[in-house]
């Protein structure tokens, strides 16, 4: 028992000694495990505030995209309303068109029936000249007639007279005096006769110039009552016209609301810059600035209802179109080929030089006008350097500040977000109480 005792104690001591091992081994390892825990630990804890960080800037993205969602929604909501304006618009413009198509055709109708009338009333004083003609000739007839009975009579009386002086004699003689009253009587028949015959030749006359004279006077009334309805008809065309005038003043402030130019647009001066500058790039589809200032004139002198403008093109110097120092006149039919005429003259300039605005300025105000529209790619600058000039720009703010009932809407071209400009332009605009775009 002792001996096998003694195996079961070196049995036990060195399964003790094993799991003594054991258990070193296991505490390396549960250390090792620990390093680990505490090296995971230490990640998950980082990984968390990665997390927390994540989810901060997940939600202030989401915060974001909110913004824009609310910011589309009412992007969308406002396309819809300029939708919906661009169509009441184009429904008014189409309107319009069927109203100027419409007065077109009723003023062509009315020149129709001006010129039908023209050529009756001209017929009709060809037929008047006529019967004057034959009245004339007529009155002379009647006239000739009455010369004949005239003569007729004095002869008549010259036999009355001879007669008369025969029968003195035959009383005196004692002749008989039958055969001489016989034949006396007989002269004074015939003269009767012919004196009747004229009397009724004379009476047809008067009769068929009687005639004549009552169609004179119905061609007479036939024209006048022609004139009267030439009258109305020129009223009517009158009426038209005036319609036509005011369907076109309303799409003349239309359109300059729609462009959004302040002034009365009445009696305009039209100033283009003519710089060197204006032949850089312009915008898309066009040539260059100077195309796109000469667009941009042409489509507003066409369309606004301008009635009197003076167009100024500067550079280092200024020069006007008409160069008499007078406004032309765009009214009426007349207007239109005016337009295009000043439009011709601003297609022959050829751009160059530095940009003299103050200069151009005052020719502009020394005309009666009572709205400017400026076009310029640049700010005012020294003719010998071409940089931009702070003196002269404040000098034209003067001159501004002396002329404010007089709006100077601004168009800036090319870089027009340019400091300068931009600052220059703007400025212009507020102290004259116009507006400033850029092109």
């Amino acid at each position: 028992k002792l001996t096998q005792g003694a195996r079961e104690n070196t049995a036990l001591a060195a399964e003790k000694t094993q799991l003594v091992e054991n258990l070193a081994a296991r505490t390396d390892e549960l250390a090792g495990l620990g390093d680990v825990l505490r090296q995971t630990s230490e990640r998950l804890n980082l990984t968390q505030e990665d997390r927390d960080k994540l989810r901060q800037q997940l939600a202030d993205k989401l915060a974001q995209i909110a913004q824009l969602n609310s910011k589309l929604d009412l992007l969308l909501k406002q396309q819809g309303q300029l939708k919906s304006q661009s169509q009441s618009l184009a429904a008014a413009n189409a309107d319009l068109e069927a109203k100027r198509l419409q007065v077109e055709g009723q003023r062509a109708a009315a020149a129709a029936q001006r010129d039908s009338l023209a050529e009756t009333n001209q017929t009709l004083g060809e037929r008047l000249e006529a019967l004057s003609a034959q009245l004339e000739e007529k009155l002379a007839a009647l006239d000739s007639l009455t010369r004949d009975r005239e003569q007729l009579q004095k002869q008549s009386r010259e036999l009355d007279a001879l007669v008369a002086a025969l029968r003195a004699k035959l009383q005196e003689a004692g002749i008989q005096l039958a055969a001489a009253d016989q034949a006396s009587a007989a002269k004074l028949a015939e003269s009767k006769r012919t004196s009747d015959e004229l009397q009724s030749r004379l009476a047809a006359s008067a009769q068929q110039a009687a005639d004549y004279l009552a169609q004179l006077k119905r061609a007479e009334e036939l024209a006048a009552g022609l004139q009267q309805q030439n009258q109305r008809l020129q009223q009517a065309m009158t009426a038209a016209d005036q319609q036509h005038q005011r369907q076109l003043l309303e799409e003349g402030r239309n359109n300059r609301e729609l462009v959004g130019l302040r002034g009365p647009l009445k009696r305009v001066a039209l100033v283009i810059d003519a710089s060197g500058s204006m032949r850089q790039s312009g915008a898309a589809g066009a040539a260059d600035r100077w195309a796109d200032a000469q667009a941009i004139a042409a489509k507003w002198l066409r369309h606004l209802n301008v009635e009197e403008c003076v167009l100024i093109v500067f550079s280092s110097s200024v020069r006007t179109f008409p160069a008499d120092g007078a406004l032309v006149d765009l009214r009426g039919e007349s207007g239109r080929d005016r337009r295009e005429a000043l439009l011709k003259q601003l297609q022959l300039v050829a751009p160059g030089g530095s940009t003299n605005t103050l200069d151009a300025l005052r020719k502009a105000y020394a005309y009666d006008v009572d709205t400017i529209l400026l076009f310029s790619d640049g700010a005012p600058s020294r003719a010998d350097t071409g940089v931009f000039d702070p003196a002269m720009a404040r000098e034209i703010y003067q001159l501004c500040r002396q002329h404010q009932n007089v709006p100077v809407n601004t168009v800036g071209l090319g870089n027009y977000f340019d400091a300068a400009l931009a600052t220059f332009l703007q400025t212009v605009a507020e102290i004259t109480g116009g507006t400033f775009r850029g092109q």
